[in-house]
């Protein structure tokens, strides 16, 4: 397989991260790919906001879950644009957009639940 098809099945075909991929092949997929974590976040923060202008969650949930809770992903934007990429930073962020993600799921049900 030729680079190029690699980082077009990366970015844009792969389901989910495999073993033998590189930090930097880990750091594409979450940034790029829909079924990375990045996408996830986005989709999250667009159920958050949502919630938020129909009044079923006072406007401190975009801070704490929402679209205005963007360290990780600023990291993530980091990363991907370093020419050397640390797998303690890659796991780190990974754990930590996936805890967001977590969090905001959390909270969506808890909200939607109760009304």
């Amino acid at each position: 397989m030729s680079d190029y098809k690699f980082y077009q099945f990366v970015t844009e075909r792969a389901i989910e991260t495999r073993s033998s991929w590189t930090h930097r092949e880990i750091a594409l997929f979450h940034y790029f790919n829909p079924n990375g974590l990045y996408a996830k976040k986005k989709a999250t923060d667009k159920q958050i906001d949502t919630l938020v202008e129909d009044g079923k969650a006072k406007s401190g949930a975009m801070i704490a879950y929402g679209a205005l809770n963007h360290f990780y992903t600023d990291r993530l934007v980091n990363i991907v644009h370093r020419k050397r990429i640390e797998r303690a930073d890659i796991c780190a962020v990974v754990r930590g957009l996936q805890w967001d993600i977590d969090s905001a799921n959390k909270f969506i049900a808890e909200t939607e639940g109760a009304r």
